[in-house]
């Protein structure tokens, strides 16, 4: 069996077994409440509470924000490992939403130097939450069925075009303050009870795709949209659920979605603060492979 290290960062969500069952690691990101810095880690066995807790402040109007991981991160959180002799499989955040994935290889190429005879892999998920899990835990399942490194890395870089996120969110305010979508985009956000319907294109970037009236239409939407999609050929069928402290609702999705697709793994996960704090909380995310990474607006 391959012994690299594999990490993502606090972008992805995860189901927390995955954590213990494939030694799945994290690259630490923050956030901001109220002016408080905080550190997040998604296998935290927290994880949950701190979701839950942060999305109730949301919900009274508390101030968040996020910051990037920097390459000192990078440095500070791989150092110990190369000494140890291990290599690093890492997949980012997406590129198009952040500098993180920069970052992470201006680290690399500086623990290169120092250390010559160790491997960094820097891969762009082009993917957030959900699906930055889904295609974390392939990984992970790559390389406990004996992938090497960069056999791993190569099947990654030629399975992302394929994952899919279909999700919809309270209103757009929040994407809008943190650059994601347009001052014109976000006025659909304030039409009454219109729930926005949006992916992740092939290039990392946030689009919408239209909308629905409610929460229910909206997850009916989404269920429709992956049933459209469903089934990518040579990837596991596993699908994340996301949501900011919906349980409930994200069950019923959950419901929905196994019922379009019995032969599916799918599990549900409270959303990291460091996407919530974006996607506001209102937020539902089904997340998985498909035919294609992008969709029409039919």
């Amino acid at each position: 069996m391959s012994t690299y290290l594999l990490y993502t960062d606090s972008a992805a969500d995860i189901p927390s077994h995955y954590y213990q069952e494939y030694d799945i690691r994290i690259v630490a990101m923050d956030y901001m409440v109220d002016g408080e810095s905080c550190t997040f880690l998604t296998e935290d066995p927290d994880h949950d509470p701190i979701c839950d807790r942060l999305y109730e402040k949301m919900r009274s109007g508390a101030d968040v924000h996020t910051s990037q991981i920097t390459p000192y991160r990078y440095i500070e959180t791989w150092t110990p490992e190369l000494k140890a002799g291990h290599d690093i499989l890492y997949l980012s955040f997406s590129s198009g939403m952040s500098a993180t994935y920069q970052n992470a290889l201006n680290a690399a190429s500086q623990l290169a130097d120092e250390f010559p005879d160790r491997r960094i892999a820097v891969v762009d998920s082009l993917a957030a939450t959900a699906g930055q899990g889904v295609i974390t835990v392939c990984a992970a399942m790559n390389r406990q069925n004996g992938m090497t490194l960069d056999e791993n890395a190569a099947w990654l870089k030629e399975k992302i075009p394929y994952l899919c996120h279909r999700f919809t969110v309270g209103d757009l305010d929040y994407l809008h303050k943190g650059g994601r979508v347009s001052a014109a985009v976000a006025l659909i956000g304030g039409m009454l009870n219109i729930k926005p319907l949006l992916i992740i294109d092939e290039d990392g970037k946030l689009q919408m795709t239209g909308k629905a009236r409610g929460v229910n239409s909206a997850l009916k939407a989404l269920t429709h949209s992956y049933q459209h999609e469903m089934h990518a050929p040579g990837v596991p069928d596993l699908v994340f659920i996301s949501h900011t402290s919906k349980y409930e609702k994200a069950e019923e999705l959950a419901r929905m979605i196994r019922e379009a697709d019995p032969d599916a793994t799918v599990e549900t996960v409270c959303e990291t603060p460091i996407i919530g704090v974006h996607t506001g909380p209102e937020f539902f995310s089904v997340c998985g492979f498909g035919r294609h990474r992008t969709e029409s607006k039919s």
